[in-house]
């Protein structure tokens, strides 16, 4: 196959622009913004999962303390109503020890159950630290994702600015190149995954091979309109000067 020269030519530049295409896809599929951004997300849902289930154990401890709270005022009415039956007076002796007895079970009881209730209400009461300290954690997290999701936002934009100016750029480089030189280029980028290179010396420079002397010989004897490929990657090499 013929092409101009200067057509040739252009077609390195135009996979210089591929290359610089792809490092931007590239770049846009693995943008560091969004892994900042994904790496908030999990804390902060993490920190949400955290809150619940310390929602979740406070409201047991809640229902726990009540029932406490309930039995302890039941001990202080019993011992309340037998001290009261006691000091009334007109009991016979055996009913009189039976109240003594009761009161000095309901005595240990209330110790148990008040020692009970400060234990309890200290895990409640760290737990509601728990809790606070978890909602704000999240609420910081929140503020941490607004600013990630602008930075995110912005590096994005920028890319699409650099990918769309880009693209604009090799329209205009391949538009009045011919179709069937084309066709070839990408036929060659599809196999080589460049398009086209510079023969520098005795070197392709898209697989960075020296050629051998006959390659090379045939290469620099070559009309130069001819649309020569490397010998080892299949990508089109272009000459120059320093061929």
């Amino acid at each position: 196959m013929k092409a101009d020269p200067h057509h040739q030519r252009r077609l390195v530049d135009i996979a210089d622009l591929d290359q610089r295409l792809a490092g931007l896809e590239h770049r846009r599929s693995r943008l560091p913004e969004q892994a900042t951004l994904d790496g908030l997300k999990a804390e902060r849902r993490a920190a949400t999962e955290s809150v619940a289930r310390a929602r979740i154990h406070l409201e047991d401890l809640d229902r726990a303390l009540a029932k406490l709270r309930s039995d302890l005022d039941a001990v202080h009415r019993r011992r309340a109503a037998d001290s009261d039956l006691l000091a009334a007076g007109g009991l016979s002796e055996r009913q009189s020890t039976e109240l003594d007895y009761e009161l000095r079970s309901l005595a240990r009881r209330q110790d148990a159950l008040e020692g009970e209730l400060g234990e309890l209400t200290e895990r409640y009461e760290a737990m509601e630290a728990d809790v606070r300290h978890s909602g704000a954690m999240v609420t910081d997290f929140d503020a941490r994702i607004g600013m990630a999701v602008t930075m995110r936002d912005n590096a994005l934009a920028e890319l699409e600015d650099a990918i769309t100016t880009t693209i604009a750029e090799r329209a205009r480089e391949a538009e009045t190149l011919p179709a069937e030189l084309l066709d070839l280029y990408a036929r060659s980028a599809a196999d080589a995954g460049r398009g086209a290179a510079i023969l520098n010396g005795g070197r392709c420079s898209a697989c960075g091979m020296d050629l051998d002397r006959r390659a090379v010989s045939a290469f620099r004897s070559a009309a130069e309109d001819e649309v020569l490929t490397c010998p080892e990657c299949g990508v089109i090499v272009v000459r120059t000067s320093n061929s």
